[in-house]
């Protein structure tokens, strides 16, 4: 996507956890308590929970729920 760069550490080393939602997340305009809003979680178990790389059909549930969240014009997911 132009415009959206990889997230990096700032040695250069390895490449963030869970690019595909932070980048999502950016090509959408959204911020991380609107993740945390969708999720039903707080920001604390948000940024535990994303300290780590997640299963490819986790961050696949929660890019589809990004989307929906979008289609709706951004109203809360219930």
């Amino acid at each position: 996507m132009p415009g959206l760069r990889h997230y990096h550490y700032k040695n250069g080393g390895e490449t963030v956890n869970n690019q595909k939602i932070r980048i999502k997340l950016m090509a959408n305009n959204m911020r991380y308590y609107e993740l945390d809003r969708i999720l039903g979680i707080s920001e604390p178990t948000r940024c535990r929970m994303l300290r780590n790389e997640l299963p490819a059909d986790e961050q696949d549930r929660i890019c589809r729920l990004i989307d929906e969240y979008v289609a709706k014009g951004g109203q809360d997911h219930e």
